[in-house]
């Protein structure tokens, strides 16, 4: 049975929602296709349907979830808020919904060709994003600066995942803040 261009394209958006999903939430190697099949409310056969392989999906998941992070980036006038909302305990959790960055930074090198070289580029547009948020993405300080804060915040973030003692995990979101926003005003 042949479905229409709408359903089609809402299958597909559905398939890169939950993949983008499990893969930040469990890594690509621990997802499979019936898991992200399953997730989506879709029979396995669909996602051939959409794509040339798990690969593909994975590249189209990351390019997706780096442009919306990007797009917050760009949308967020308040650089404390920003700051705060992402080296918040409550990001440090949800590996799932939180940044593709601090999700998959460490997975992405054992990846293919095609994983890889999306993202890069969506790592080059985040920074180019956070650089204009600073200043100017064509300025070599408003860039040094974003891939500083950049690597800050996902740095803070992977590295509080792996505390086990919440007093360790808050020590070290609040260190990146301090090294980000300056001394706390409470």
């Amino acid at each position: 049975m042949k479905v229409s261009k709408e359903t089609s394209a809402k299958h597909r958006d559905a398939l890169v929602r939950a993949a983008s999903r499990l893969f930040r939430e469990k890594g690509f190697d621990k997802v499979g296709i019936a898991e992200i099949t399953a997730a989506a409310g879709l029979t396995h056969g669909a996602f051939y349907t959409h794509f040339a392989s798990k690969e593909a999906l994975c590249a189209e998941a990351i390019t997706r979830t780096s442009r919306r992070t990007a797009e917050a980036v760009k949308a967020n006038t308040d650089w404390r808020a920003y700051v705060e909302a992402y080296l918040d305990p409550k990001h440090v959790r949800d590996r799932g919904n939180g940044c593709p960055y601090a999700a998959l930074s460490g997975d992405v090198p054992r990846e293919g060709a095609l994983v890889k070289s999306a993202f890069s580029e969506a790592l080059e547009g985040s920074i180019n994003a956070l650089a204009d948020r600073l200043g100017d993405k064509n300025s070599a300080k408003a860039r040094e600066q974003a891939i500083l804060s950049l690597a800050t915040l996902v740095g803070a973030v992977v590295l509080a995942r792996t505390a086990t003692d919440t007093g360790l995990r808050d020590e070290i979101l609040s260190a990146a803040k301090t090294k980000l926003l300056g001394p706390s005003k409470a």
